[in-house]
């Protein structure tokens, strides 16, 4: 199954669950990936997508940081929450 169908299968499984966290997360991967689609003017490959995950996880990961840094725990976990469900979409590092 391409990536970006299963990312849609998830948001589909996530509303039905109830799961608004998940559901947050995916859909503002969706956009992500939809609109590095529209500055390239087609379709992003598997390879293409999973650069827009890492480069969304990497992202998580500093705001992850700067919250802890700040003393706001709360948004960091939230972070973090986020960045478990990104990272569940890359494939197993070694």
């Amino acid at each position: 199954m391409p990536l970006k169908e299963e990312i849609t299968t998830g948001i589909k499984t996530a509303m039905k669950a109830g799961d608004k966290p998940r559901l947050q997360t995916l859909r503002f991967l969706l956009s992500a990936v939809k609109n590095k689609e529209i500055d390239k003017r087609e379709d992003l490959s598997d390879a293409e997508i999973l650069q827009v995950i890492a480069t969304s996880v990497k992202q998580h990961k500093d705001s992850i940081e700067q919250f802890r840094k700040g003393g706001r725990d709360d948004l960091a976990d939230q972070e973090a929450a986020e960045l478990d469900i990104l990272v569940g979409f890359l494939p197993e590092q070694l």
